[in-house]
């Protein structure tokens, strides 16, 4: 749950930095619009993708995709905060 969260904080924040219109190079705005219109998506299906397929792939597979894209999604915001300042 905590990670829904944080892909709702997400989307809410990244689309604020969008609207605002500050300055940001080429890869900072790539990042965060890939970031924000793939990834957090994403994200989100594949979890409920998870949960539905938890019984077939059990439950270390179930984790391990989890935290695949868990962590696909993390370092993308991560490394796009610190390109924006």
């Amino acid at each position: 749950m905590v990670l829904l969260t944080a892909a709702f904080w997400w989307g809410v924040e990244g689309y604020a930095i969008v609207e605002t219109g500050g300055p940001r190079g080429q890869v900072a705005d790539g990042l965060l619009r890939f970031s924000l219109l793939v990834l957090t998506p994403t994200l989100l299906l594949v979890w409920l993708a998870a949960g539905w397929a938890r019984k077939r792939i059990g439950d270390t597979g179930y984790w391990q995709m989890l935290a695949l894209v868990a962590m696909t999604w993390a370092s993308a915001v991560l490394a796009t905060r610190m390109l924006i300042g």
